[in-house]
């Protein structure tokens, strides 16, 4: 029998030859497959997507942030806040803001503050590598400096988050970029610049880039609205942080809400 009927017949025997019947093997989401037929051998070479091929390598990325930021308990700075939204007017506001590992965090001001939770200050324990499926997206190149592009699924229900995309500067293990999909189709993106505060780099500005569908009642309460129409809402919020107080000590009850005076 000539080599090339016998691979044949062991091509229709083999069950990996199965998926071709159904449109090949790109249904399985594989980009590629090639067959390689030598006497007595058939090798099998796949050509996976970036993103199965680099599974076994991206938690590391995760769990060196989560080194740098051990030590890290708590912290206090004050805050300034520039609103840019199309929909609404505010002033610049003030505030002073605590945090404290894992997900306490308070604000304080003289006035009546709309502080963005998702994205408005930072929290390295929102990223421990066992709450998340990660993916690997690509390398990039970010103002100059080797970056990762990571997706985040996570695997337990967490708030409004349905998945975060973040860019890593690989070499100082720092969050650059932060794309936030929220339930609702609302979608957050915070850009992250660094300044060091004892032992630790903390954020000295945070922009975020919001997209929300209009209208958004929390947004916009207690701000000069304009008139409703459009279908989404988009603006920026600049955040500049100063005075951090590193590892105060900071105790649980200072985050619980004051109890209303019985009249």
């Amino acid at each position: 029998m000539a080599p090339s009927s016998l691979l044949k017949q062991r091509n229709r025997k083999s069950p990996l030859s199965s998926p071709f019947k159904r449109g090949g093997w790109r249904d399985l989401g594989i980009s590629g497959l090639v067959w390689v037929g030598l006497p007595g051998l058939i090798v099998l070479s796949l050509f996976l997507p970036p993103s199965v091929l680099a599974q076994g390598d991206v938690a590391r990325y995760l769990e060196a942030l989560e080194k740098e930021y051990s030590g890290l308990k708590d912290y206090i700075v004050d805050v300034s806040i520039h609103f840019d939204i199309e929909t609404f007017k505010a002033p610049d506001l003030k505030g002073r803001l605590y945090f404290k590992v894992p997900d306490k965090m308070k604000v304080e001001s003289k006035r009546v503050l709309f502080f963005p939770r998702e994205g408005g200050y930072f929290n390295p324990a929102l990223f421990k590598r066992e709450d998340y499926t990660v993916l690997f997206l690509e390398n990039v190149t970010r103002g100059g400096k080797k970056s990762v592009k990571l997706r985040l699924l996570p695997k337990k229900k967490m708030r409004d988050i349905q998945e975060l995309v973040l860019t890593i500067e690989t070499e100082r293990n720092q969050v650059r970029e932060i794309d936030v999909a929220q339930s609702g189709g609302r979608e957050v993106k915070a850009e992250i610049a660094y300044g060091t505060f004892g032992q630790f780099e903390l954020p000295t500005r945070i922009n975020l880039l919001l997209d929300y569908p209009a209208v958004e009642p929390e947004i916009v309460k207690g701000f000069d609205t304009s008139p409703p129409g459009a279908k989404r809402v988009t603006g920026r919020i600049e955040m500049t942080y100063s005075n951090y107080k590193v590892n105060s000590g900071l105790k649980d009850a200072f985050f619980k809400e004051a109890e209303p005076q019985k009249p």
